[in-house]
């Protein structure tokens, strides 16, 4: 039985090549945007210092399709004579803290004026990684499948 492997023998000037391209392009800048996110998640659960942080405010983020407007956390956090403030990367519709009301925050100091600060929960550090690493999957494989099952003749 003689097969030959059909990478290689693509056509790399045929221009309908471009299309599963460009899919396993973008699944790869995806995946490897991801391992940077998930590398700073990772390093600020491990390394980053555990404080309290005080609900200031919210701050309007949008709406979703219902005009349902959307709102993330706007938290104040002091750690000695050092103060500042970030915005949460969730927001919610109806957020589960009020104003007044205090969070676990993470910090990780470094020589900038403001630490890197985060909520103190998984979602916060990973929902964004889980989610854009499903999605870059999804458009490497579609891609790959494009590529391996590619017709020039179509």
């Amino acid at each position: 039985m003689n097969q030959t492997c059909s990478a290689l023998s693509l056509d790399w000037s045929n221009p309908k090549l471009l299309v599963p391209l460009v899919f396993v392009g973008i699944g790869f800048g995806i995946l490897v945007y991801v391992l940077k996110i998930s590398f700073d998640s990772i390093l600020l659960k491990r390394k980053g210092m555990r404080t309290k942080g005080t609900v200031i405010g919210y701050k309007d983020v949008g709406a979703d399709k219902y005009g349902k407007r959307s709102k993330a956390l706007l938290v104040r956090v002091e750690v000695g004579v050092k103060v500042w403030e970030f915005q949460s990367l969730l927001y919610w519709v109806v957020p589960p803290f009020a104003v007044g009301d205090t969070v676990p925050v993470l910090y990780l100091d470094s020589k900038s004026e403001i630490p890197t600060s985060a909520l103190d929960n998984w979602e916060e550090l990973f929902a964004d990684a889980i989610l854009l690493r499903a999605i870059g999957i999804v458009l490497l494989v579609f891609g790959s499948l494009l590529l391996y099952n590619f017709n020039p003749e179509v």
